[in-house]
């Protein structure tokens, strides 16, 4: 069974759930095949050694819950739910919603995360989580709504501006531009319509199967970067 043939459930959690001081996580498997029964939890989290970050941006809270906004969020949540029991449960360090995980054939230690700031200052959550586990830019994948892609495309970019994204902004003040970012449509705007507001409202119900499709397609290929590199990430998706 593939990296995604486990269980399509939501796992991350949504809101800011309480951290977990001990137990609640299944046992890990690293890649030298040795597992970790510590239970995961904040202890796990703060001692675990990522060889990559995988961010999702959004705004925290239930009434941004499913808004187009959220869609980074959602393919980290669609992510953490394709690895099943193979990921810690969500606690919160440093500003954000933060789970473990060993991925790939290579076992390949990385921590997905959810930003607890609001989306324009996604960088405090960011910036703090690469300062503290020591990871340059290259190793920093970002996944982000961009309404100048149509709903149901996604583009890879290695590096570069933010593309007037407010949460690329923040994030690139922080580390630097110099990190891979995955832009998952949700366009196209329409004529005459607030950005704002069309960013900060729901799909249409006649998009929610659409919607729902591009952020599975975001989250698989967002495991490929991981096993392949951005490179091939590009070339596959772009």
């Amino acid at each position: 069974m593939g990296l995604f043939g486990g269980l399509l459930g939501r796992l991350f959690g949504k809101g800011r759930p309480r951290k977990v001081d001990a137990g609640g996580a299944p046992a890990l498997v690293d890649a030298a095949g040795v597992v970790d029964t510590g239970g995961g939890g904040i202890n796990y989290i703060r001692k675990f050694k990522p060889e990559l970050l995988v961010t999702g941006l959004g705004n925290p809270g239930a009434r941004y819950d499913g808004t187009r906004h959220n869609v980074g969020f959602d393919v980290a949540d669609e992510f953490c739910a394709a690895l099943g029991g193979g990921v810690t449960e969500p606690c919160e360090y440093c500003e954000a919603m933060c789970r473990a995980a060993f991925c790939g054939p290579a076992r390949k230690p990385v921590l997905i995360a959810k930003p607890l700031t609001c989306m324009n200052l996604s960088g405090d959550a960011v910036g703090a989580l690469v300062r503290k586990y020591g990871l340059s830019g290259d190793k920093c994948l970002v996944i982000v709504d961009d309404f100048h892609i149509p709903l149901g495309k996604m583009r890879f970019r290695k590096d570069g501006s933010p593309g007037g994204h407010n949460g690329l902004k923040s994030v690139s003040a922080a580390i630097g531009t110099g990190y891979p970012r995955l832009r998952v449509g949700i366009g196209p705007l329409p004529r005459g319509a607030s950005v704002i507001d069309f960013v900060l409202g729901g799909f249409e119900e006649r998009e929610r199967g659409d919607a729902g499709k591009a952020v599975k397609a975001a989250a698989e290929a967002a495991a490929f970067m991981i096993d392949n590199g951005i490179d091939a990430a590009m070339n596959r998706y772009n």
